[in-house]
């Protein structure tokens, strides 16, 4: 049984890193969700995960800018809250099917944690990179976005929601 969770789960959480940056440009409508635990949990995980390498390339960029984009950030954030716990819980919870004993559990999970950060500090960089108009155009998007209907994970990720939801989180 295991062995059937590595060839599983295994491939799936490594493939979140690989697979999600190809789909970071999609809209929710663009990205479909499919039957795969993985690339629904993928999804909706790694557009947080873009979200806060956007707050911090505006923040390293726009200093001056950091107290408004914190402000936006953490009503977000407080809006989002049941949402983004439920997300690093079924994330914890894919990385421990894969691990057969608590030694292995937290390698792992220091494995998978730093490629979820590594994809965030390239995504921050790419931002980086364009030209300072861009930036600071796509800083203030980033608030207005926000603040918008359209950064509403519970709906713009809906299906993707309802597919994760289909496995019930241990109490």
């Amino acid at each position: 049984m295991r062995r059937i969770l590595r060839v599983l789960v295994l491939p799936a959480v490594l493939g979140i890193v690989a697979m999600f940056p190809a789909r970071a440009a999609e809209s929710p409508a663009e990205a479909k969700a499919d039957g795969n635990y993985g690339s629904n949990l993928s999804r909706v995980y790694f557009a947080h995960q873009r979200l806060l390498a956007v707050r911090e390339a505006c923040d390293q960029a726009l200093p001056a800018e950091t107290a408004a984009n914190e402000k936006a950030y953490g009503t977000w954030q407080v809006r989002h809250k049941a949402l983004l716990e439920e997300l690093d819980a079924r994330f914890m919870l894919m990385v421990r099917g894969v691990s057969r004993h608590e030694r292995e559990y937290l390698r792992n999970l220091g494995k998978y944690e730093g490629a979820v950060i590594e994809y965030r500090n390239k995504e921050r960089d790419e931002l980086l990179a364009q030209p300072r108009e861009g930036i600071v155009q796509g800083c203030a998007d980033f608030r207005a976005y926000l603040a918008g209907a359209g950064s509403d994970f519970r709906k713009e990720y809906a299906e993707e929601l309802r597919i994760l939801r289909q496995r019930k989180l241990p109490k």
